[in-house]
């Protein structure tokens, strides 16, 4: 136990700043417990005005009631296990379903590919992307200046990472390494095809959409 001038400190297990709730463990169970409840209360709101408004305009509602609260800081805490981020695919998965007025039991690929709305296990890997090309475009504030390293900086010799736009991978040694955006950043961007890496942001986004789409 923890005191300042005799007064003892009352333990905390989660606080929130900056609107993301940080928890002792770091597994962002908290945050997504927070996320979850804000989005639930927007559904609902899907749900009954769909009878009154068009597709386009629920797809629309869904990137004005839905979308922010899923994106928010997501480069900070998207990066985690798979169960732990569920409940929010499961969320987005029901409001899909009510834009589409499709059954409980529709699967959900072809509804996701039909309104052109990414899935939110892919989102994650979308922003990351997004993320990477801001910085390899030097695009970042300047307090991400080197904040990866080129591979070929680290090679003397040609290699077939190193002759691409490609970052070292960092030896993390705790699970919250390997989810940090230092680990998961080169490695996605890794894996981006390299013509798409010379796009301008606009279509970096569009492109790199697409690819994701087509995979539905």
């Amino acid at each position: 136990k923890l005191s300042i001038n005799n007064q003892l400190l009352k333990e905390e297990y989660s606080i929130q700043y900056l609107g993301v709730i940080l928890d002792s463990h770091l597994n962002w169970k908290a945050h997504v417990a927070h996320v979850s409840k804000k989005i639930k209360r927007n559904i609902g709101l899907l749900s009954k005005i769909r009878y009154y408004v068009s597709s386009k305009t629920l797809v629309s509602l869904y990137y004005a009631l839905i979308y922010p609260f899923l994106t928010y800081s997501l480069i900070a805490w998207g990066n985690t296990y798979e169960t732990n981020i569920k409940p929010l695919l499961i969320l987005q998965k029901r409001a899909i379903r009510i834009i589409t007025f499709s059954s409980f039991f529709e699967h959900t690929s072809p509804l996701f590919k039909s309104l052109k709305i990414i899935n939110f296990s892919d989102l994650v890997q979308f922003v990351t992307s997004v993320f990477m090309f801001k910085y390899h475009k030097q695009l970042l504030p300047s307090i991400f200046s080197n904040y990866f390293t080129s591979i070929s900086n680290v090679h003397n010799y040609n290699t077939r990472l190193a002759s691409k736009s490609s970052y070292a991978l960092t030896n993390p040694r705790t699970n919250y390494g390997v989810f940090s955006i230092k680990f998961q950043g080169p490695k996605t961007w890794n894996f981006i095809d390299e013509s798409l890496k010379s796009c301008s942001l606009r279509a970096f986004k569009k492109k790199l959409k697409i690819q994701i789409l087509d995979n539905y």
